[in-house]
């Protein structure tokens, strides 16, 4: 494999920091990825699934948020310690990489919660997002995964999601509600 990638793990890319660089990929749309999969998309995976595996509070990352404009996202919600902190973590799913997800609404019911996020430095906001969704994705082998979710994982799977699209929660939040963390 030619050198398209440092050895060392990528910086989280931060829209608020002036010196973060390549921040346009957190506001672009990423494009569908094909299978199967080329090798610079499983060093793209491998390289996000390193930086997730080496944060201690991490329940999703996108491609994007390390500088990669690529529609993968990993995330893992089965942390029985933040049950006691969030009253709507009810459903849970291991560590999963997921390939161009998608999600709709069950209904128009929202919630509104707490949300920060690495891309976003030193800020948290009250989010609305849908209370229930079903999803859609595919593993990195190509097979197709779908479901419900509800609460806390409906949330982190919309946040994560969004990334892909381009959009932070910041920009759900009036910035006079944004309150530091």
């Amino acid at each position: 494999m030619t050198q398209l990638f440092k050895s060392k793990l990528p910086s989280y890319v931060i829209i608020n920091d002036p010196s973060s660089q390549n921040k346009e990929v957190l506001r672009t749309p990423t494009p569908r990825i094909n299978f199967p999969l080329d090798e610079e998309t499983r060093e793209i995976i491998r390289q996000l699934e390193e930086k997730f595996d080496g944060e201690e509070n991490c329940g999703g990352l996108a491609a994007p948020q390390i500088g990669y404009s690529k529609r993968v996202i990993i995330l893992e919600a089965n942390d029985e310690e933040l049950k006691k902190y969030r009253e709507d973590f009810t459903d849970m799913l291991p560590k999963s990489i997921w390939i161009n997800p998608s999600f709709k609404p069950v209904s128009s019911k929202k919630t509104t919660d707490w949300e920060a996020c690495f891309s976003v430095d030193g800020l948290a906001g009250e989010v609305p997002r849908f209370t229930e969704i079903i999803y859609e994705a595919w593993t990195p082998e190509g097979e197709k995964v779908t479901g419900k979710a509800k609460g806390f994982l409906a949330r982190l799977i919309q946040h994560e999601i969004d990334h892909l699209n381009g959009v932070l929660f910041i920009d759900y939040v009036p910035e006079d509600e944004l309150v530091s963390r």
